[in-house]
Protein backbone atom coordinates (compact mmCIF):
# COMPACT_ATOMS: atom_id res chain seq x y z
CA UNK A 1 0.00 0.00 0.00
CA UNK A 2 1.10 3.21 -0.32
CA UNK A 3 0.71 6.62 1.24
CA UNK A 4 -3.21 7.20 1.98
CA UNK A 5 -4.42 10.30 -0.39
CA UNK A 6 -6.68 11.27 2.70
CA UNK A 7 -4.92 12.84 5.81
CA UNK A 8 -6.64 11.90 8.64
CA UNK A 9 -6.11 13.91 12.22
CA UNK A 10 -7.29 11.01 14.35
CA UNK A 11 -6.88 7.45 14.64
CA UNK A 12 -8.50 4.47 15.78
CA UNK A 13 -6.75 3.45 19.20
CA UNK A 14 -7.04 -0.53 20.20
CA UNK A 15 -5.94 -0.14 23.85
CA UNK A 16 -5.45 -4.13 23.93
CA UNK A 17 -4.10 -4.63 20.98
CA UNK A 18 -1.32 -2.38 22.00
CA UNK A 19 -1.01 -3.54 25.30
CA UNK A 20 -0.42 -7.13 23.36
CA UNK A 21 1.96 -6.21 21.18
CA UNK A 22 5.63 -6.83 20.13
CA UNK A 23 6.54 -2.98 19.85
CA UNK A 24 4.74 -2.45 23.12
CA UNK A 25 6.04 -6.09 24.67
CA UNK A 26 9.90 -5.88 23.36
CA UNK A 27 10.41 -1.97 23.63
CA UNK A 28 11.60 0.07 26.75
CA UNK A 29 9.58 2.96 27.31
CA UNK A 30 12.24 5.32 25.43
CA UNK A 31 11.25 3.02 22.68
CA UNK A 32 8.08 3.16 22.89
CA UNK A 33 7.79 6.98 22.87
CA UNK A 34 9.99 7.28 19.86
CA UNK A 35 7.23 4.59 18.22
CA UNK A 36 4.47 5.87 19.28
CA UNK A 37 5.73 9.54 18.24
CA UNK A 38 6.54 7.83 14.45
CA UNK A 39 2.77 6.35 14.09
CA UNK A 40 1.78 9.66 14.59
CA UNK A 41 4.16 11.49 11.84
CA UNK A 42 2.99 8.96 9.58
CA UNK A 43 -0.34 9.66 10.28
CA UNK A 44 -0.23 12.75 9.44
CA UNK A 45 1.53 12.14 6.41
CA UNK A 46 -0.79 9.89 4.70
CA UNK A 47 0.56 6.65 6.61
CA UNK A 48 4.28 7.16 4.77
CA UNK A 49 7.58 8.37 6.51
CA UNK A 50 10.29 10.13 4.34
CA UNK A 51 13.54 8.21 4.17
CA UNK A 52 15.44 10.64 5.98
CA UNK A 53 17.43 10.35 9.09
CA UNK A 54 17.05 14.02 10.11
CA UNK A 55 13.26 13.83 9.92
CA UNK A 56 13.15 10.68 11.37
CA UNK A 57 15.18 11.99 14.15
CA UNK A 58 13.28 14.62 14.60
CA UNK A 59 9.78 12.83 14.43
CA UNK A 60 10.76 10.47 17.19
CA UNK A 61 10.44 12.76 19.85
CA UNK A 62 14.40 13.28 20.73
CA UNK A 63 16.53 13.36 17.77
CA UNK A 64 19.57 13.43 20.92
CA UNK A 65 18.27 9.75 21.30
CA UNK A 66 17.40 8.65 17.88
CA UNK A 67 20.91 6.95 17.33
CA UNK A 68 20.20 4.78 20.11
CA UNK A 69 16.88 3.72 19.50
CA UNK A 70 16.52 3.65 15.88
CA UNK A 71 17.79 0.00 15.69
CA UNK A 72 14.73 -1.28 17.91
CA UNK A 73 11.82 1.16 16.75
CA UNK A 74 12.72 0.60 13.10
CA UNK A 75 12.01 -2.95 12.98
CA UNK A 76 8.64 -1.99 13.33
CA UNK A 77 8.56 -0.31 9.64
CA UNK A 78 8.86 -1.81 6.38
CA UNK A 79 11.08 0.35 4.21
CA UNK A 80 8.92 0.65 0.25
CA UNK A 81 9.67 2.79 -2.19
CA UNK A 82 8.20 5.55 -0.99
CA UNK A 83 9.44 5.67 2.05
CA UNK A 84 8.90 3.71 5.41
CA UNK A 85 5.52 2.33 6.39
CA UNK A 86 4.06 0.10 9.75
CA UNK A 87 1.53 -2.07 7.95
CA UNK A 88 -0.60 -1.93 11.23
CA UNK A 89 -0.68 1.79 10.68
CA UNK A 90 -1.37 1.00 7.44
CA UNK A 91 -4.56 -1.11 7.79
CA UNK A 92 -6.03 1.53 10.43
CA UNK A 93 -5.80 3.96 7.62
CA UNK A 94 -7.46 1.67 4.68
CA UNK A 95 -10.23 0.88 7.29
CA UNK A 96 -10.56 4.75 8.01
CA UNK A 97 -10.85 5.93 4.43
CA UNK A 98 -13.05 3.01 4.02
CA UNK A 99 -15.35 4.08 6.75
CA UNK A 100 -15.17 7.78 5.84
CA UNK A 101 -16.25 6.58 2.35
CA UNK A 102 -19.17 4.53 3.61
CA UNK A 103 -20.38 7.42 5.65
CA UNK A 104 -20.06 9.99 2.95
CA UNK A 105 -21.86 7.84 0.88
CA UNK A 106 -24.63 7.40 2.77
CA UNK A 107 -25.01 11.11 3.51
CA UNK A 108 -25.27 11.56 -0.01
CA UNK A 109 -28.21 9.05 -0.40
CA UNK A 110 -30.03 10.18 2.28
CA UNK A 111 -29.36 13.69 1.44
CA UNK A 112 -31.04 12.84 -2.51
CA UNK A 113 -33.81 10.76 -0.80
CA UNK A 114 -34.72 13.89 1.23
CA UNK A 115 -34.32 15.66 -1.91
CA UNK A 116 -32.48 17.85 -0.54
CA UNK A 117 -29.67 19.40 -3.08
Amino acid sequence: MTGIAMRTDAMWWWIPRWLKSSAKLKMNLEQQGGYRNLLDAAQLRGGVLPDDERVLAHACGDPTRWKAIRGVVMRHFVKRADGWHNETLDEVLAETVRRSEKQQAYRERHKRGNGKE
